[in-house]
């Protein structure tokens, strides 16, 4: 744990190297952590269109009760997404990058 002495000036170094080069900036601040996210609500995506199709195909073969669980489970699947990965909806726009 740093000092309260230590942190200030980590805090500052942070804000000097955001407003001097952004780019570096967002290239240091999402390393991994951002791909396997990304990676786990494409997962998601897949398990919930397979279930959809899955429930689809089932309620046209005239089994309607596996048919509703797989679309419930898909609902199901959508909204543990919707919670873990709340800020899907409102994401940042996309900054060019500068070329040197």
């Amino acid at each position: 744990m740093l000092s309260e002495p230590e942190q200030r000036v980590l805090h500052e170094i942070e804000r000097r190297i955001v407003a001097s080069d952004p780019g570096l900036a967002s290239l240091l601040t999402s390393p991994h952590g951002q791909r396997k996210q990304r990676g786990a609500r494409v997962a998601h995506d897949v398990v919930c269109v397979v279930a959809v199709i899955l429930g689809v195909l089932c309620l046209v073969l005239g089994q309607i009760a596996s048919g509703l669980a797989a679309l419930v489970f898909a609902a199901v699947v959508l909204e543990v997404r919707r919670a873990r990965f709340p800020s899907d909806s409102a994401r940042p726009a996309r900054t060019a990058r500068r070329r040197i």
